[in-house]
């Protein structure tokens, strides 16, 4: 009995151990598209989200390691109070690998100074796109990239109107694009659209992972909403919807009491490959 009792403690000390794992991990991702150009055949985004201005021992290391193209940081990358000066530091040490492509969090757009912040960013030389378009170009092809702002209002209708009026303001792109959108709860009004990669956070990976099942729980500001709050639809991973391929960060920082757990705080590589290219893997 005695050696039974030793051997259920070191399992359960075992699994909170796991559990508990606050490690940086890097998950990497290849998507082949048809509708890519060639030239952007081994394009390499390095995707963040939810940082929170957290502390997250190796990050930049991580990012640097991964050579992007471009970095992808898609929303809540500050909190609503407090000093948002641990990612101006974050963002200044990003722009020295790749140019930094940014949208609104819901904790971003909540601070008061919301605006201050994105001009802060944008004289650093990143690009806050805020329902706003904008190309990368190589040789004679181009793909695009999209941001929608935050669609926050604590009218549920309201957030969807909000949606609608951000799609309609950025307009139809006949190429490949990205759209970086920060509520991945949110994710199926965009059925029937003709984006082909959507980078998305938010979930926070479901704050706990059950193995095998998924995230557990939706962040609480999504408790007004029409969407699952239980073993929500995207909470982290690759997805794919229609013909839209999805990534959906489980995000970096925490920024709530509960602990992330079997969740580990996450950047994501994203390898884009051309099926155009007849070397392409």
């Amino acid at each position: 009995m005695k050696k039974t009792n030793m051997l259920l403690v070191a399992t359960a000390a075992l699994v909170a151990a796991k559990g508990l794992d606050n490690r940086l991990e890097v998950t990497h991702y290849n998507l082949k598209s048809e509708e890519l150009p060639q030239e952007f055949d081994g394009f390499r985004i390095v995707h963040i989200s939810d940082f929170h201005c957290d502390t997250t021992a190796g990050l930049i290391d991580a990012i640097r390691n991964e050579s992007p193209d471009i970095i992808c940081a898609t929303g809540d990358m500050t909190h609503d109070t407090g000093t948002y000066d641990a990612f101006i530091k974050l963002l200044g040490a990003m722009l020295k690998i790749a140019p930094v492509y940014i949208i609104s969090g819901n904790h971003d757009v909540w601070r008061s100074d919301y605006d201050e912040l994105v001009l802060k960013c944008k004289e650093m030389g990143a690009v806050f796109l805020q329902d706003e378009r904008a190309f990368i170009k190589r040789k004679d092809s181009e793909i695009a990239i999209s941001g929608i702002e935050d669609p926050f209002s604590s009218v549920c209708r309201t957030i969807y109107e909000n949606i609608e009026k951000s799609v309609d303001k950025l307009g139809n792109y006949d190429g490949y694009e990205i759209l970086m959108f920060h509520r991945a709860n949110l994710l199926d009004v965009f059925s029937g659209s003709s984006y082909n990669l959507i980078l998305s956070g938010h979930m926070h990976g479901g704050q706990f992972r059950i193995p095998g099942v998924g995230g557990v729980v939706c962040p609480k500001t999504n408790f007004h909403d029409k969407t699952k709050i239980l073993f929500p639809k995207y909470f982290g991973g690759e997805y794919t919807k229609e013909k839209i391929k999805i990534i959906v960060s489980r995000g970096i920082g925490n920024p709530t009491f509960l602990p992330r757990i079997f969740n580990r705080p996450e950047i994501c590589s994203i390898v884009l490959r051309s099926k155009k290219n007849p070397e392409s893997i």
